[in-house]
């Protein structure tokens, strides 16, 4: 039955969903990972060319498997949008508790 069979892809679908939030939360913790690291060295979060590379990597990698390429650079781009929202959001915290290290310490 079609019903039966709308249910079952529904079902793998689901765990597609699933299994991409994991990746979606494995790349936003190592992004954080990146921040932390380029904020020891003094780097900027934010690269233009690196984040235009990885769009442009994921365009190609979108037309091999026969996906819209605008569709895969939009993805790609409200990851990218997030990943920097959690690399600002833990540099600011990470300053705030340097900041109350240095306050509460005379």
């Amino acid at each position: 039955m079609n019903t039966e069979r709308i249910e079952t892809l529904r079902a793998e679908i689901d765990e597609i969903n699933t299994e991409l939030l994991g990746l979606i939360s494995r790349r936003l913790e190592l992004s954080v990972q990146i921040g932390a690291l380029k904020q020891e060295s003094r780097l900027p979060l934010y690269s233009e060319d690196r984040e235009r590379d990885l769009i442009d990597r994921f365009r190609m990698a979108a037309e091999a498997l026969d996906i819209d390429p605008d569709y895969a650079a939009e993805l790609m781009t409200v990851v990218l949008v997030h990943s920097r929202a959690a690399q600002h959001k833990t540099n600011s915290a990470a300053i705030e508790e340097m900041d109350d290290g240095v306050s509460g310490s005379a």
